[in-house]
């Protein structure tokens, strides 16, 4: 059987943010990839965009949600969510191996290290 995950991006779909009013219109059935790959898991990407370039690209928090077969090296458990940063963005990522299980919003304790994580990467670029 194949793993069920939401799939979407608030990008496009505001409400993916926190999946509370259309919830059952993004859970799907993961297949496999284009390229063959079996869907193992699913995945959250938390994403701050940090500079505004304009209409299409705001600075704004971003979610996408979706199917996953392969796992970060940063990933040492199941459940377990990375830091990622590059020019003008901020990611948490995420990844579960149960059906829906990317419904649901960063874990607390996460949620509070990710303004240290930010500091850090920022320190990192002054010094």
């Amino acid at each position: 059987l194949a793993i069920k995950c939401y799939v979407c991006n608030s990008h496009s779909h505001d409400d993916c943010k926190a999946l509370e009013t259309k919830k059952g219109d993004y859970l799907e059935e993961c297949g496999d990839d284009p390229q063959g790959h079996k869907y193992t898991l699913c995945r959250k990407i938390d994403m701050y965009l940090d500079m505004d370039f304009g209409p299409l690209h705001p600075a704004e928090r971003r979610v996408h949600r979706a199917c996953g077969f392969k796992e970060s090296e940063e990933v040492v458990d199941e459940k377990d969510c990375y830091y990622k940063s590059g020019y003008n963005t901020r990611s948490w990522v995420c990844s579960c191996k149960d059906d829906g299980c990317n419904s649901a919003t960063l874990p607390s304790t996460t949620a509070l290290l990710l303004p240290l994580a930010a500091l850090t990467a920022v320190l990192r670029g002054i010094y």
